[in-house]
């Protein structure tokens, strides 16, 4: 990709995307997103606020550079970096880089995904959790600090449960499911991940057979196999039911658990719904 296409065509669609958050326009930012990409599934789920986090608006700089650009077999990544104080006020160094993907869709760029960190540490939900236990904040959940640089590790660390939107659930088992996971502090990607598993497998099955909680409780165990949660069966069937008989609902959660991954045809870590996958980029020598 030449240097006039960045410049010209790829770069204004980040400004514009940035420029139509500060300005709340919901619209414009839609507008410019890939449909059935990550960043397309955050803003249906959380609105513009989970943009103000991801583009890092919230830091309050005006200013803004392009600091790379790598194009993949994924899309084109655009790297920016905010201008302003290295250091927050408590003294913790503050990342100020965005990675923003980009792919073409019916003729134009459009996002497919953003992450509030450089291309080459991209911020996973493990990632997230280590930086905040280092700066001693997951020890003080009720007292988180209030400085911007904070919030996109914890909303990826699963300790900012922004608000759900409503409309964005489709039937009974993404009404469970996700509200479920934010409260046992699953991070913003799982909720994605775990909701376009169910989605994936209902368009495998189209009439899944039980009750919606059950269902709820079997794609969030499949979620905890693929993000290497150590959590019992029983526990996560109790979660979605008052039912007295735990074998009972464990031996559904088994069941629905095994037709999902048989239908997805999940044997492992699958890249499709496991959170903590990082993104590799290989450089040429002249890039």
């Amino acid at each position: 990709m030449d240097e006039e296409t960045i410049w010209e065509i790829v770069w204004p669609v980040v400004t514009a995307v940035i420029e139509a958050t500060m300005r709340e326009d919901e619209t414009a930012v839609i507008s410019h997103l890939a449909p059935g990409g990550t960043a397309a599934d955050l803003g249906d789920l959380f609105g513009l606020t989970v943009f103000d986090i991801l583009l890092k608006t919230t830091l309050g700089h005006d200013q803004l550079n392009l600091t790379q650009v790598v194009e993949t077999e994924d899309g084109v990544f655009i790297e920016f970096a905010w201008e302003g104080p290295a250091v927050s006020a408590a003294g913790m160094p503050v990342d100020k880089a965005v990675c923003v993907l980009l792919r073409m869709v019916n003729g134009r760029f459009r996002i497919t995904d953003i992450n509030p960190s450089s291309l080459n540490l991209y911020l996973t939900e493990a990632r997230a959790r280590a930086v905040l236990a280092t700066a001693k904040i997951l020890s003080q959940r009720d007292a988180l600090s209030p400085e911007p640089w904070v919030l996109p590790l914890t909303l990826y660390g699963g300790l900012l449960p922004l608000p759900l939107r409503p409309a964005s659930f489709r039937d009974a088992v993404e009404a469970l499911l996700l509200p479920g996971l934010q409260a046992r502090e699953y991070g913003v990607l799982s909720l994605v991940k775990a909701r376009r598993l169910w989605r994936d497998f209902k368009a495998a099955q189209p009439l899944p057979i039980g009750q919606p909680a059950d269902w709820a409780a079997a794609v969030e165990w499949v979620m905890s196999e693929q993000n290497s949660r150590a959590v019992r069966e029983t526990a996560v069937a109790q979660y979605y039911t008052a039912t007295p008989a735990k074998l009972r609902a464990h031996a559904k959660l088994r069941a629905h658990a095994v037709a999902i991954k048989h239908a997805l045809s999940i044997t492992g870590v699958d890249p499709r719904y496991a959170e903590w996958q990082m993104v590799d980029v290989f450089y040429q020598e002249e890039s």
